[in-house]
């Protein structure tokens, strides 16, 4: 079949590293979800562990018929990732599209599951496993780490892949923290982040938020601040109450 580029359609074509996902997912006994199966390549891994049950979620209508013809022993729901409600399990895997990898980390994040075993952008997992003071560290880096415990374990060639994306990979392994996600501290990480160069008072203040004079905040960025600190800030009676919508 022909792939298109417009779904980021890029195939890992190494057995060895199918394999190693499929192990490192750890699916055997556990109801399991795949992301964006294509046609089954790391699909047949993860049914090889013996998982208690396996969902697929395709948007191509072709794969998704193609995997109800050649493995009808997996669910296939056709359409978007994004779009889905009700979803659950205990596993989740998939070697997603990178231009959303984003938005699917996020509805994940909605999700009640064990653990996550994802392939994503190089870039993009350094910046997820960022500490502060790095350049790589980021909102990203801090919302993400808040919502999961998170391991870049292999960096994968671009040249794994048919047709070779422009970036090269990485796997990642996502562990679940049972953190809920307020509004108010989302706008706060936005905020200070957008404006990371600046002390966090004046990085408040570019954003639409006058901080009174009593109000101490320290002099420091927000590149330099942990997730830990970010949340010690964030509990400030005064400053929740200027961030609630």
């Amino acid at each position: 079949m022909i792939l298109k580029k417009r779904l980021g359609q890029h195939f890992l074509n190494s057995p060895h590293l199918l394999e190693y996902e499929a192990a490192l997912a750890n699916p055997k006994g556990r109801k399991t979800l795949e992301i964006g199966p294509g046609d089954g390549r790391l699909t047949k891994f993860l049914l090889a562990q013996k998982p208690s049950s396996l969902t697929v979620v395709e948007k191509d209508s072709r794969f998704a018929e193609h995997i109800r013809q050649t493995l009808p022993e997996v669910k296939v729901i056709e359409g978007d990732f994004l779009e889905q409600e009700n979803l659950n399990a205990e596993v989740i895997v998939g070697n997603i599209p990178y231009y959303i990898s984003s938005p699917i980390l996020f509805k994940i994040a909605e999700m009640d599951f064990r653990h996550a075993v994802l392939m994503v952008q190089l870039e993009f997992a350094k910046r997820m496993v960022a500490r502060p003071k790095t350049s790589e560290y980021g909102r990203l880096s801090v919302t993400t780490q808040l919502y999961f415990d998170i391991k870049l374990l292999k960096k994968v060639s671009k040249g794994a892949f048919t047709p070779p994306p422009e970036v090269d990979s990485a796997i990642i392994l996502l562990r679940k923290k049972q953190f809920k996600m307020e509004k108010g501290l989302d706008k706060f990480i936005q905020i200070i982040f957008q404006h990371k160069n600046q002390n966090i008072k004046k990085a408040l203040k570019h954003g639409g938020i006058e901080i009174p004079a009593e109000l101490e905040l320290p002099q420091r960025r927000a590149r330099e601040l942990s997730k830990e600190e970010i949340l010690t800030l964030y509990e400030n009676k005064k400053l929740r109450a200027l961030l609630q919508p």
